[in-house]
C-alpha cells in the first residue's frame, strides 16, 4: 500500500467524463487523517459539481460520501488509531477559529472550511485526507454501503429534525421522494412524526408508505393548507414557495435543504398571517453527525441503495444525471 502513487477518477473539463488519474498525499501534517477509501456513495452534489453548477476548481475528483479505513494519522489526530473503519462527508475540516466554530456550528465556518471534494481530491479515488474530528467511527450495525449516503443525506435531513425537536405528535412533510426526501421520511417517522411525503413520480408511493409516510402526495398539487408543523424540501426543483408556505401549519417552519436553481421568494403574508418560518439547513455539526450515526444502527433507519464498481462511475453519473438512480448509488473500491 503507498500513497506515494494511487488511483483516483479525474474530471478535467466541466461537465466531461471521468478519467483514470493517480495522486499522491504527502504524510499527514497536523490533525490530518487518511483513509483508505472502501465505498463512495454518489451525491446530487457531485452532479453539481461536475456539471458546473457550483464553482469548483479543475481537476476535480468527486465524492463526499465515503467509508474507509485509517491508514495514517498526523502527530495531532486524537481519538483515532490506524485500521478504524470511519465515514468521511461533505466537510473534512474547519478553521477552529471563527464566530461559527466558536459556539460550536462548524458546518457554518466562515474562515477556513474544508470541503472534502472542492479544492482537494475527493472519495472517487484509492485515499482522501481529513481531519481527525471530521472522521466519524461507523457503528458495527451499519454494513459501508449503507453507511456511507448517511453521511451527507442522512447528516442533511436528519440535522433539521434534531434542531426543531421533531417527535411524537407532530406532522412533518417531505418535499420530494428522492435520495435525501427518502431517508428525511424514514427519520422523521423513526423520530414518532406523522409524515407526509410528496413527489410528481407517484410510483414511489408504496417506497414512501414501505419508510414509513403515511401517504404521498402529488406535489404538482393540489396541495394541503396548514396539513403539517415543519415542511423539509429535499428537492433541487424551483417551486413555488408561496403556495408550499401554505402547507405550513401556523408558527410553523419550511426548511430547505434542497438547493433551489434561483432566487427564493415568498408573499409576505404568508409569514407574517401565520407568524411562520422560512429557514435552510446545511449538513450538521460533528456532534449530530455521531448522533444520526447512532440513531440510524439503534433504529433501522437504512438508505434504499443500488452498488456499482468505482470504476463504472461515469455510468453511474448519468444514471443520476438521467433521473435512473433508485435513490442512492454507492460505488465500491476497485481501483
Amino acid at each position: 500500500m503507498s500513497l506515494d502513487r494511487f488511483a483516483a477518477l479525474v474530471q478535467t473539463d466541466v461537465g466531461g467524463p471521468l478519467a483514470a488519474g493517480s495522486l499522491a498525499l504527502a504524510p499527514p501534517v497536523a490533525d490530518e487523517v487518511d483513509v483508505e477509501v472502501s465505498v463512495c456513495s454518489l451525491c446530487h452534489s457531485d452532479l453539481h459539481l461536475l456539471d458546473g453548477d457550483w464553482s469548483a476548481p479543475r481537476p476535480l475528483v468527486p465524492g463526499h460520501e465515503i467509508v474507509g479505513r485509517v491508514v495514517r494519522l498526523g502527530p495531532a489526530a486524537r481519538g483515532l488509531v490506524a485500521g478504524a473503519r470511519v465515514g468521511v462527508g461533505w466537510q473534512a475540516g474547519a478553521c477552529g477559529a471563527c464566530e461559527a466554530c466558536a459556539r460550536g456550528s462548524v458546518q457554518l465556518c466562515v474562515g477556513g472550511k474544508e470541503r472534502t471534494c472542492v479544492g482537494r481530491p475527493g472519495g472517487f479515488a484509492r485515499f482522501v485526507r481529513a481531519r481527525a474530528p471530521f472522521c466519524f467511527p461507523i457503528p458495527d450495525a451499519l454494513d459501508d454501503a449503507h453507511a456511507a449516503p448517511l453521511l451527507c443525506a442522512g447528516l442533511t435531513v436528519f440535522s433539521p429534525l434534531e434542531r426543531f425537536g421533531v417527535g411524537a405528535g407532530q406532522r412533518v412533510g417531505v418535499v420530494g421522494c428522492g435520495g435525501l426526501g427518502h431517508l428525511a421520511v424514514a427519520f422523521a417517522r423513526a423520530r414518532g412524526a406523522e409524515v407526509i411525503a410528496f413527489d410528481t413520480d407517484l410510483s414511489r408511493a408504496e417506497l414512501a408508505r414501505s419508510l414509513g409516510a403515511s401517504e404521498l402526495r402529488d406535489a404538482r398539487g393540489p396541495l394541503p393548507e396548514r396539513a403539517v408543523d415543519l415542511l423539509l424540501v429535499t428537492t433541487h426543483a424551483a417551486l413555488d414557495f408561496s403556495a408550499w408556505l401554505a402547507v405550513v401549519r401556523l408558527e410553523g417552519t419550511m426548511c430547505l435543504v434542497g438547493v433551489p436553481p434561483g432566487p427564493v421568494t415568498v408573499d409576505a403574508d404568508g409569514l407574517l398571517d401565520g407568524q411562520k418560518t422560512l429557514t435552510g439547513s446545511v449538513v450538521g455539526t460533528p456532534a449530530t453527525m455521531r448522533a444520526m450515526l447512532t440513531f440510524a444502527s439503534t433504529s433501522g433507519v437504512r438508505p434504499v441503495i443500488e452498488t456499482a464498481p468505482l470504476s463504472r462511475a461515469n455510468d453511474a453519473v448519468v444514471a443520476l444525471r438521467e433521473g435512473r438512480a433508485r435513490m442512492r448509488i454507492v460505488l465500491e473500491q476497485d481501483l
